[in-house]
C-alpha cells in the first residue's frame, strides 16, 4: 500500500508532483489540504489541529464528506507525525511525504526524523520537494534519474560501515562514514540508475536538483 501525506511545506512550482507514483490512500496534514486541492487531488483524512489553516478550505473539504481528525494544538506529536501514524496503522508498505523541506529548518529535520520512525517500523518513507528525494536506509537502495542527477550520502548513525556504490562517480566499496565528515556531498550519478548499499549504521540519501 502506498500512501500519499500533504504537509504544509515548500512545493514550488508543483512540477514534482506530476511525476509521483501511483498510490492508494491520500492523507493531509493540516493545511496541506491547499496543496492537495490546488492539484485537484482527494484526500481520504485531514488530520491536525488546524492553527495554520483557511477555514472555507476546511469547510470545503468537510462538505464533500471527507473525514476530518481533529487534535488539539498543544500536543506532543507535529501533524507530520500524526499522518504518518495513521499512514503506517492503515498498513502503509511506502509513504511520499510532500512539501516535508523547506525554509523551516526545525520541521525539516523534524520531518527527516520521522524517517527513522517509519523505517523502525519496517515502512520505506521519502521526503519529497522539487528539488529533493530524500530516504533513510539500513541495508540498499536503488536511486532511478537522470546522469549527473546529484546524490549526497550522509551518516544518520555516528558511523556508517560498508558503504558500496554503484554508478556514483565517485565510488564507494567498503567505505565508511562518520559525524563530523560530510565527504558524501554532491556525489552525481553517473548512469539513470544507482545503487546505495552499507552494512551497519543508517544514511541518510539525497538525490538533488540543483
Amino acid at each position: 500500500m502506498k500512501v500519499l501525506i500533504f504537509t504544509n511545506g515548500d512545493y514550488g512550482d508543483y512540477s514534482f508532483c506530476k511525476q509521483l507514483p501511483s498510490y492508494d490512500y491520500v492523507l493531509c496534514a493540516d493545511n496541506g489540504m491547499k496543496h492537495a486541492k490546488v492539484l485537484g487531488i482527494k484526500p481520504n483524512e485531514i488530520l491536525g489541529d488546524f492553527d495554520s489553516c483557511n477555514p472555507d478550505e476546511l469547510e470545503f473539504y468537510k462538505q464533500q464528506g471527507i473525514v476530518v481528525v481533529t487534535s488539539p494544538c498543544e500536543k506532543d506529536e507535529t501533524d507530520t507525525e500524526l499522518a504518518l501514524d495513521r499512514a503506517i496503522e492503515l498498513g502503509a508498505q511506502t509513504i511520499y511525504i510532500l512539501g516535508g523541506l523547506g525554509t523551516r529548518i526545525d520541521h525539516t529535520l523534524a520531518n527527516i526524523h520521522l524517517l527513522h520512525k517509519a523505517l523502525g517500523k519496517g515502512v520505506r518513507a521519502v521526503l519529497c520537494n522539487a528539488y529533493n528525494q530524500v530516504e533513510l536506509i539500513e541495508n540498499h537502495i536503488r536511486l532511478e534519474g537522470d546522469k549527473g542527477d546529484l546524490v549526497s550520502l550522509i551518516p544518520f548513525t555516528p558511523s556508517v560501515k560498508g558503504v558500496s556504490t554503484t554508478h556514483l562517480a565517485y565510488s564507494l566499496e567498503n567505505g565508511e562514514f562518520h559525524f563530523g565528515k560530510p565527504y558524501g556531498v554532491s556525489n552525481y550519478m553517473t548512469d539513470t540508475w544507482a545503487e546505495v548499499n552499507i552494512k551497519e549504521g543508517l544514511l541518510l540519501v539525497m538525490k538533488i536538483k540543483d
